[in-house]
């Protein structure tokens, strides 16, 4: 099912709707998942400012899957940056070996 996100309010909503769904106390939670208990409640209150490691963290570990819906020019120029980039080798000269 696809839920919108549009606020800090909505993803701590759906942050605490999964960890309700899996019984999970907040302090549980936290400590599995490897954030602090406050965290995790400032996080599931809508704070806004959270560190995005740790929220992506959080719905990792909650089973929650991010998807981002795009413009095909967007998801084209997204891949051409997420691309390997041939590495440059830097030519030798003789001034560079003295």
């Amino acid at each position: 099912m696809h839920i919108p996100l549009n606020s800090p309010q909505e993803v701590g909503r759906l942050i605490r709707a999964a960890r309700k769904a899996e019984r999970l106390r907040q302090d549980d939670a936290a400590g599995a998942i490897g954030v602090s208990d406050v965290f995790l409640w400032k996080v599931e209150k809508g704070s806004p400012g959270v560190r995005l490691d740790k929220l992506l963290q959080v719905f990792h570990a909650l089973g929650i899957k991010l998807h981002a819906e795009v413009s095909d020019e967007t998801a084209a120029r997204y891949h051409v940056l997420a691309s390997p980039k041939p590495r440059r080798t830097r030519k030798r000269t003789e001034d560079s070996l003295a």
